[in-house]
């Protein structure tokens, strides 16, 4: 639905790209360069930070706890749930940005950074929390909907430029 109503309001006319495409994607280039540069900065490292704040570094493979401490385990679901989310977001707005609108792609690829920064940050600073006290939904849901917004308004345009 969202898709649908990104599709027609700022769609540009079907089967058609923008005249001067590097200008029209460029920021969203940029918003996900800045994304994949904040996350090696700040979810990769903080896993290696966490990891010798507990001794990871000085001690065998073989010694390491199955079950990490929780300041390390949180670290790391972190890290990997960007990289769960990554291609997604990746496809999601240098498609819609080419293909719908590369103004609002760069908007939507912004928020969606801003909430993923979000999540990460709160996510590492639970520790001593329940699930339900970190409240992460509050930071994937609205991603969740933008990423799925921008595909399938991709997907809407698509649609319409193959039945002209």
């Amino acid at each position: 639905l969202l898709g649908t109503a990104l599709s027609f309001a700022f769609g540009r006319e079907p089967g058609t790209v923008s005249p001067d495409i590097i200008r029209e994607i460029y920021p969203t280039v940029l918003v996900v360069c800045l994304f994949i540069t904040s996350y090696s900065l700040s979810d990769v490292m903080a896993v290696g930070i966490a990891k010798a704040r507990h001794g990871f570094m000085t001690k065998p493979y073989g010694s390491l706890q199955s079950h990490p401490p929780e300041e390390v385990y949180f670290a790391m679901r972190a890290q990997s749930n960007q990289v769960e989310q990554m291609p997604g977001f990746i496809v999601a707005s240098l498609s819609f940005s080419l293909f719908v609108n590369g103004k609002v792609g760069a908007v939507l690829a912004l928020l969606w950074a801003v909430l993923r920064r979000l999540y990460a940050s709160c996510f590492r600073a639970s520790v001593g929390k329940t699930f339900n006290q970190i409240g992460l939904s509050r930071f994937t849901i609205p991603a969740y909907f933008i990423v799925n917004s921008m595909l399938m308004g991709t997907a809407v345009q698509c649609v319409r430029s193959l039945s002209k």
